[in-house]
């Protein structure tokens, strides 16, 4: 009910307290609905396999705010001879909920953790529903959700290396890129050595490159898949390979370009028959720029590496060297330029322009483009989790994990395969019936309550014309009512 004085009334107020009203009914329904629904249950049950035990009342927090309802519970032994209780409400509903967290609630506490942090997540609930939340509740939410997503990795992981994964889609490239974010680490996961930081794995792989909009110069990936969390380089490159079988037909694939800084983790045990490794762009340019000072020298040298002149390259640093006078700085940054080139000299010519390789024509729709989006989906993840003081390793990956959900394709439906179950076909014909008998209900109180609006006709519309008849009937067909005075 509206509590504050009209006069003070603002119609941020009316909304908010309309609102409430809504979701107050669309409580007292869904109680109604759930109890009523769990009444139908015990009547069909088995009653010689499952005993009633009496009632349990219970509070599931919704996007309206708290339901509390009561349930049927029962009692069940096994052929083994262990007890059992069972509620048969929960099965038909298939509630695989967070704790006491509705599916819809615990969707949007996700959603939003992908982009802010958890007290903000918490604040952010409150104000757009009817439902109060803490911050420790989301970070549960999100440990729970992330860990279930790595179960189901492990899974996967194990089904591809029986040999029982092969997806369905069929692709000739597919790229691939790899980069890290470092991280201040917290308790047993910070380093004794070191800055306390430590270096979580990203990795995405997709099929090409599309216009963002029609005749648009701005390019999108096609077919972004994401993977990530603190891992051993093995045990990543196990995921990627499981992840990837699961989505596609790795025989169909000709090449896999892979995409990276040049760290050996990245290059880890990358497919032999069909890999391709090209260096980053980006972070050959910006470790030029780091160790070279010379501005004309910098340009040579990137120009020498497109080509694949490498002779001339290590000819210049040599030279730079000399001119350098023993200055031990420069020198070494020199010779940490030099090594950073001979160990990925291989991946410098981009995939394009490297002689025996012909790569096939991108399908149709698509574009084979340079590739270097790593930098932006490597920022997604910082803006979210360098905003934290420090984290432990489990908690960042459990986030991570559902990052890398959120920056693929289909999120709602791989998020719901976490978080909620089916509907049994009961209780979903239940509901049908449900929601239009109380339309059906709604819609006579509004007919009851509702003043009818009378329409009146024109004076004179029906009657025999006069000359004084028209000129009144003029009168009002050329002015609002509101308008006419009379004097």
């Amino acid at each position: 009910m509206i509590s504050l004085p009209i006069k003070d009334l603002t119609f941020k107020d009316l909304e908010r307290n309309f609102f409430e009203l809504g979701c107050e009914i669309a409580r007292n329904m869904m109680q109604q609905f759930l109890e009523q629904a769990d009444e139908d249950l015990a009547r069909k049950r088995d009653k010689t396999q499952l005993r009633h035990k009496g009632k349990k009342t219970t509070t599931i927090k919704t996007l309206m705010g708290e339901v509390v309802f009561s349930r049927n519970i029962y009692k069940k032994v096994t052929d083994d001879g262990q007890v059992q209780h069972i509620y048969l409400l929960d099965e038909a509903l298939g509630f695989e909920k967070i704790g006491t967290i509705s599916s819809n609630l615990a969707e949007k506490i996700i959603e939003l953790s992908c982009h802010k942090a958890y007290r903000q997540v918490a604040e952010t609930i409150t104000e757009l529903t009817n439902q109060t939340i803490s911050h420790q509740a989301v970070w549960d939410i999100i440990q729970t959700v992330g860990q279930r997503q790595r179960e189901a990795e492990k899974e996967l992981i194990e089904a591809n290396q029986n040999h029982e994964l092969c997806g369905d889609r069929e692709v000739p490239v597919l790229f691939e890129e790899a980069d890290g974010i470092w991280l201040s680490m917290q308790g047993k996961s910070r380093p004794k050595r070191g800055n306390g930081r430590k270096e979580m794995k990203i990795g995405i792989a997709y099929e090409g490159w599309e216009p963002r909009y029609p005749s648009s110069e701005e390019y999108r990936t096609v077919g972004k898949t994401v993977f990530a969390g603190y891992h051993q380089a093995q045990y990543f490159q196990d995921l990627r390979e499981a992840i990837l079988a699961g989505k596609y037909n790795m025989d169909k694939i000709k090449y896999r370009i892979l995409n990276g800084d040049g760290a050996s983790w990245i290059k880890y045990d990358h497919e032999p028959k069909t890999g391709l490794f090209q260096l980053d762009p980006y972070h050959l340019s910006k470790s030029i720029i780091k160790n070279v000072k010379d501005k004309k020298a910098r340009y040579h040298i990137h120009r020498w590496l497109k080509a694949g002149e490498f002779d001339k390259v290590y000819a210049k640093l040599e030279e730079l060297r000399y001119q350098c006078d023993g200055l031990a700085d420069e020198i070494e940054k020199l010779n940490d330029l030099e090594t950073y080139i001979r160990n990925n000299e291989e991946g410098i010519i981009s995939y394009k322009d490297r002689k025996g390789i012909e790569i096939p024509s991108p399908p149709e729709g698509l574009e084979y483009r340079t590739l270097g989006t790593m930098e932006k989906n490597v920022d997604l993840f910082a803006k979210r989790m360098k905003g934290a003081k420090s984290w432990s390793e489990e908690g960042a990956t459990n986030l991570a994990k559902i990052i890398a959900i959120k920056m693929g394709e289909n999120f709602k439906e791989k998020l719901a395969g976490l978080i909620s179950g089916q509907v049994s076909e009961q209780l979903t014909e239940r509901f049908e019936e449900t929601i239009t008998n109380t339309r059906k209900t709604i819609d006579k109180a509004i007919k009851k309550n509702i003043y009818p609006l009378h329409r009146g006709k024109l004076p004179y519309s029906n009657y025999k014309m006069t000359n004084g008849r028209r000129v009144i009937l003029n009168l009002f067909n050329m002015q609002d009512f509101g308008e006419i005075t009379y004097r």
